[in-house]
This record gives structure tokens, C-alpha cells and sequence, in this order.
């Protein structure tokens, strides 16, 4: 099944940037190191803990946030070319894991950075950063026994027949703390002799997605801006307890999907 897509064009995105320029007066740190990508939440207010967002006029908190990305690529003179993310408890070669989980009591770490082993005169030669929201078939369902971190994470797993969750959301109404919603994003009808044991082929709905973004030649200093609210579009959050590893023909999915695919909920800061 063809990897599902989403574009952002050069256009929208140059105007985001002067946008945001021109309201914004603080430069990035010198100390940052080339290949190095801030990914920060949107529409979020992080001052409190645990972290708190409005949609559609009510505060819900974000229990849980994590998503993973992989094969980072970035293209130069018409051509792709492949990149690694730098290796570390994150990262992977090939994979890295964004984690928005809340630190209240100081015991659970999260990564809110990508970082590419890239030098600054590759990232300013590029005009694209290509990667993949989800894992590769071989990472995603790979013996979760043996896996090294951060594919070992057993609060991103769903089962070695299933695989990885792409993304995991946990929230819940902060007025009505009983109502809660949760999204789920990960591979579906992957079929194989048990729970325990990987797919022999492809599942029927992959769930990937390809993110491709417009880079600056010269500027290799970029910040990702990521709306947790964007992604929810169009969803009544009171009407549905979410969409937890289900067919995007499921409604509540299915619009999920379509926003991955066709809202700019992760672009350029």
C-alpha cells in the first residue's frame, strides 16, 4: 500500500514564516547544534502540569502525547537524499520518538527535539525535509523483546502482531475529569497465527504518513510548530471516546486521518 502523503507548499509556508517573524523578536540560541530541530506544541498551554489545550471552547488535559517519526530525508539539487537521526536514547539511526508525556512528578522523561546527523552546510544546501509519521514495516512489528530503545517503549506498543502506536493522545476534560478520549494511531488488519507473532506481508491499512516540508537554502536554524488541536479537526471529542487502532473507515478515524494528511498540523515555526 502506497505510503499516505501530506505536502505543505512553499508558498503557505513562507508566509507562516514571515508571520511569525514579525511578531516575534527572539533569535535562536547560538549554541545550537546543525541538524538540530525543536518540535514545539501549538495551541498548548504548557505553564501548567499536567499540560492543558482548548478545543472548541473547552480545556482538556493531555494526559499522554508520544508519536514516532523515521527515515529522515532531506533534498539537495533535485535529489533525496538520506539522512540519519544522531543516536540516542531517542534515536535510533532510522527512528526517533517525540514525547509530550507529563513530568509533574519529575520521574517521566520526554523529547521534545529532532536531531539529524547532519552538518550546517547540508542543511543549508536543502530545500525539503521528508520523514515518515510510523515505523517501517520491519521496526513496527520486529521482536519487541530485543528492540533497542526508543522502539522498546512499552507505553508506544500495541502487540508484535499489531506493532508500534504511530501516535498515542491521551486526554481528558478538565471539567469533567470522567471524560476522556484517546487516539491511537497505528498499523491495522495485520494478520499473522496470533497476537504474539509479527504479519508475514503488509497489513491492509498501513497508517503511515509521509510529512513532506519546504526548507530555506541558507537557514539551518528551524523550529517545528506541532497542534495537537489542528490534528483534531472537525471531531466532537464529547461524541466518541476516540479512535484507538481502527479502520479509517470508522467516521471518528477516517477525519483523523484526513487531517494528518491534508491540515497543516505540523509545519515550520
Amino acid at each position: 500500500m502506497e505510503i499516505l502523503r501530506n505536502v505543505i507548499t512553499r508558498t503557505a509556508v513562507s508566509v507562516c514564516l514571515l508571520f511569525t517573524l514579525s511578531a516575534c523578536d527572539t533569535l535562536f540560541p547560538d549554541e545550537r547544534v546543525a541538524g538540530t530541530i525543536p518540535v514545539h506544541l501549538k495551541h498548548v498551554d504548557t505553564s501548567t502540569c499536567p499540560m492543558t489545550m482548548k478545543i472548541n471552547n473547552t480545556d482538556w488535559i493531555v494526559d499522554y502525547f508520544g508519536l514516532y517519526v523515521s527515515n529522515p530525508e532531506v533534498r539537495i539539487d533535485g535529489k533525496w537524499q538520506a539522512v540519519s537521526f544522531t543516536q540516542n536514547e531517542w534515536q535510533t539511526a532510522k527512528v526517533a520518538l517525540l514525547k509530550y508525556h507529563p513530568s509533574c512528578g519529575g520521574d517521566k522523561a520526554g523529547n521534545t527535539k529532532l536531531k539529524i546527523n547532519a552538518s550546517e552546510k547540508l542543511m543549508q544546501l536543502a530545500t525539503n525535509l521528508r520523514f515518515m509519521v510510523g515505523l517501517p514495516f520491519d521496526e513496527n512489528h520486529a521482536n519487541p523483546l530485543t528492540q533497542p530503545s526508543p522502539l522498546n517503549d512499552s507505553t508506544m506498543f500495541w502487540s508484535w502482531q499489531a506493532g508500534h502506536k504511530f501516535i498515542r493522545l491521551d486526554i481528558h476534560n478538565s471539567q469533567q475529569p470522567s471524560q476522556t478520549w484517546s487516539y491511537h494511531l497505528g498499523s491495522v488488519g495485520c494478520e499473522s497465527e496470533s497476537a504474539m507473532r509479527p504479519p508475514e506481508k503488509a497489513c491492509k491499512f498501513t497508517n503511515r504518513v509521509e510529512m513532506i516540508l519546504p526548507m530555506t537554502q541558507l537557514d539551518w536554524e528551524l523550529d517545528l510548530s506541532l497542534s495537537v488541536p489542528v490534528m483534531l479537526s472537525q471531531v466532537d471529542l464529547t461524541q466518541s471516546e476516540g479512535c484507538m487502532f481502527e479502520s479509517p473507515e470508522n467516521p471518528v478515524c477516517g477525519q483523523l486521518l484526513k487531517n494528518l494528511l491534508h491540515r497543516p498540523w505540523l509545519d515550520w515555526q
